[in-house]
Formats: C-alpha cells, sequence, structure tokens
C-alpha cells in the first residue's frame, strides 16, 4: 500500500507536468502564428483502434502466446493545430510468461496531443495530411485479476494519414507503464494498434 501510494504520487507529479506542458506548448502556439488560431475551429474527434499488445519487453516476452488483442476508443478536441487533449479508455486483457491465464483490466485516461509536424513547421508534409502526433498522459488503471486500482502513465506515437476532410487513418505505437501491473514492479504493456478518426469540425489551413 505504502508502495502503492509513493508511485501514485509520482505520477501525479508527471501528470502536473503534462498540465503545464499543455499551457505551454498551447500559449507557445497562440504566439507563434495569431492568425492561424483565430482561423481554426475547435475540432472534435473520436477515435477507435484494434491491435496488439504483450506484457513486457525482454527478449523473452516477444513469443506468439504473450500476445493478445488491444482495443481503443478516445474522443478529445483539438484547440489549435499543433495540441490537444483527449480522454481514452484501453483494454481488454493481457497474457504473461509466467502463466496461461487472461489478466483483465480497464484503463481509462486522459492524454496530451502533440502534433510535431506543426509545432516545427513540416505543415506541407504531403499536402498537410500527413502527421506525427506524441501523446504522454496518464490514468486510472483497474487490475480485475489482482481486484485493486493503479494509477498508471500512458506514452505513445501516432502516424496518422488524413483520407477525407473528416477521416484519419492511423497506426499507433504506445505504452501503459506502472507499478505491479502484473510482476511486482515496474510493468509496461506496450501495444501496436491500427485505427480510424473521425472529426465533427473541419480546419480551415
Amino acid at each position: 500500500m505504502v508502495q502503492l501510494l509513493k508511485v501514485s504520487m509520482g505520477l501525479l507529479k508527471y501528470f502536473i507536468f503534462f498540465i503545464f506542458l499543455f499551457y505551454g506548448c498551447y500559449s507557445f502556439s497562440q504566439n507563434k502564428n495569431d492568425t492561424n488560431a483565430f482561423q481554426y475551429n475547435k475540432k472534435w474527434f473520436i477515435s477507435s483502434a484494434y491491435g496488439v499488445q504483450i506484457s513486457g519487453i525482454k527478449s523473452e516476452d516477444f513469443i506468439s502466446s504473450n500476445v493478445t488483442p488491444s482495443f481503443l476508443l478516445s474522443v478529445g478536441t483539438w484547440f489549435t493545430p499543433e495540441i490537444a487533449l483527449q480522454i481514452a479508455y484501453k483494454g481488454f486483457y493481457f497474457h504473461t510468461i509466467s502463466d496461461n491465464d487472461k489478466h483483465y483490466y480497464n484503463f481509462i485516461y486522459g492524454d496530451v496531443l502533440l502534433n510535431l509536424n506543426r509545432i516545427f513547421n513540416f505543415a506541407n508534409s504531403i499536402e498537410g495530411r500527413w502527421s506525427i502526433i506524441i501523446h504522454p498522459g496518464a490514468g486510472y488503471f483497474y487490475n480485475n485479476y489482482y481486484n485493486r486500482p493503479n494509477v498508471c502513465g500512458n506514452i505513445g506515437i501516432t502516424n496518422s494519414v488524413r483520407i477525407t476532410e473528416k477521416i484519419d487513418l492511423f497506426i499507433d505505437v504506445s505504452a501503459i507503464i506502472g507499478w505491479d501491473i502484473y510482476q511486482g514492479d515496474e510493468d509496461i504493456l506496450p501495444s501496436c494498434i491500427f485505427g480510424v478518426s473521425y472529426s465533427f469540425k473541419s480546419v480551415r489551413l
């Protein structure tokens, strides 16, 4: 319990850091191009993705019996072309190399999305249709196998391609990071998923 409290406080510090990161990037993006900020409509989006995940990143973890499905559902909004916030859900279960059980879990978290193409003025990459997005965050992880909650971090990178004005296809590589997810110390659940994102408002570039 004491260790869990220490981990939770540590992740809280990261969460506060991400809030300051969001504020700093938002201020930077507003000051960098005021005209573009005024022309930008807040773009709400919903995304869904499906792929695979494993428990661990050591060489012995990369075996077929350790591969499980990974599901993502998220909703968010772009405040500027450079920065967004999203709330997401990940599930449903993972395997470990130490047993044959299904370790069911639910992970609800928030992310800060940073569009690197926009931040570094790569807006003309493939006529503005291609984006590289990093997304650090943190949230509530409930381990149904252990019947206890946890606070975990989430970090990832998304390669997104705009198909139409409202539809993007993306590949996301990310990882849930926390304490005692499955082996009693620092644990990681990396995943690779393919998905689609639908935008409810468009961006006037």
